[in-house]
């Protein structure tokens, strides 16, 4: 228990003085969190001002007992968890109110934060969990020292402070609470996705070094990777685009394929209701594919099907083999080549035809993902060929082609 005592000499007040402010200072020997302390403050100074602002020193100082016997069965009533012990105004201009309270029984000692996020995996859990940091001591300031039978009282306070944190920290969920008091207090937050959700996820593997039919065995770990994705929100996931890459690159990178080849995997997300995530996956020992194509808008040679074998000697060098089979006529065509690197998206080479004895200079240039810039020239005709290729899918292309006498749409299966 814990009692205050002030003593004043005899005061004699101007005529007419009136009280114009109320300050409030609430004491106890087991100090309450600082958070309910300044409630407790602001809600002794909110009757305070009610009670005394605009009346005579006078009219306070003869009535002071009155006046503080009120404030004590106020805050007797509103404190629950606390004893008023004592209530001193000191009249003045600004008034002083003090108030000596002290709590019944146990008081909070320490505080367990428990997380809990439905349907998600433990390695969500634990990201989430980072993301929230050190929430843990923020929460045990609001009710460490707090009487038990008080946090009840404070619990709307508490709750608010803790879901501010958690909206500071964790914007796409919001946050219900249960808090089981006693010494040991344990803190229950439920988080829930709020805002559009991914409801829809679309992997698919692509490459330019190796057929895309052999990607296909390792599709399927990689879309169990991507697939944690569904039921987050949008904006969750944009924030940590980094983990979500990270994770279903591993996944990918850990199947036999990768290894076999030493594929090199970027994949690339596109966050959204329905989520679209492209992993590009290439190898700088080998290049490796298989095409079929239909010309649609030209009458001669217009299928074909071309096998290319190449070895990388470095990172931006290769030499290859490229085999041609055109079923119109029944004709097979052979070309060597060498190819080279300039940057990760601009290509160019030349290859030497062995049936028609011509050489082939060629240069591609990537544009995003999807788009294919492609030029040839073979000298000894003056013959030019450019084309625009986009690709809808990991086994389809279509390219546009245009040359100084004809122009036509070519389909391209990749396989």
């Amino acid at each position: 228990m814990i009692c205050v005592l002030l003593l004043w000499p005899a005061t004699t007040y101007a005529s007419g003085e009136t009280v114009e402010k109320v300050t409030v200072k609430v004491m106890a020997a087991e100090p309450p969190p600082e958070r309910i302390a300044k409630r407790m403050n602001n809600s002794v100074a909110t009757v305070g001002e009610q009670m005394l602002t605009g009346r005579t020193l006078e009219d306070v100082k003869g009535n002071q007992a009155g006046y503080e016997k009120l404030i004590r069965e106020i805050f007797d009533r509103v404190l629950v968890g606390y004893s008023v012990e004592n209530v001193i105004i000191t009249p003045g201009e600004t008034t002083n109110i003090v108030v000596s309270i002290t709590p019944w029984g146990d008081v909070v000692r320490d505080v367990a934060l428990e997380i809990e996020v439905n349907g998600l995996s433990p390695e969500l859990t634990a990201i989430i969990k980072k993301d929230i940091g050190k929430i843990d001591d923020q929460v045990s300031n609001v009710l460490v020292g707090l009487p038990v039978d008080a946090v009840d009282w404070a619990g709307g306070v508490s709750k608010t402070v803790i879901r501010e944190m958690l909206a500071d920290k964790l914007p796409e969920f919001r946050s219900n609470l249960e808090i089981t008091t006693g010494q040991h207090t344990l803190v229950k937050v439920s988080l829930i996705p709020q805002g559009p959700l991914i409801t829809d996820v679309n992997l698919s593997l692509r490459s330019r070094t190796i057929p895309n039919i052999l990607l296909a065995e390792a599709k399927p770990a990689a879309q169990e990777a991507a697939n944690m994705l569904r039921g987050l929100p949008v904006a969750f996931v944009e924030r940590h685009k980094d983990y979500f890459t990270n994770t279903i690159t591993t996944a990918a990178a850990n199947h036999p394929i990768a290894k076999q080849y030493g594929l090199t995997l970027a994949p690339v997300i596109n966050p959204g209701s329905e989520t679209s995530i492209v992993l590009n996956a290439e190898t700088n020992k080998y290049k490796i594919s298989l095409e079929g194509s239909l010309d649609i808008g030209r009458d001669e040679d217009n299928a074909s099907a071309k096998l290319h074998v190449g070895k990388y000697f470095n990172k931006r060098d290769e030499a290859f083999m490229e085999v041609r089979f055109i079923p119109s006529s029944v004709s097979w065509k052979f070309e060597p080549g060498w190819a080279h690197k300039f940057t990760e998206t601009t290509f160019a080479g030349v290859r030497y035809n062995f049936t028609d004895d011509q050489s082939i200079l060629w240069l591609n240039h990537y544009v995003g993902s999807n788009w294919t810039i492609r030029l040839e020239r073979t000298p000894e005709t003056n013959y030019n060929e450019f084309g625009v290729k986009y690709k809808m899918h990991e086994f389809l292309s279509a390219e546009y082609v245009i040359t100084k006498k004809e122009n036509w749409l070519r389909l391209v299966a990749n396989l």
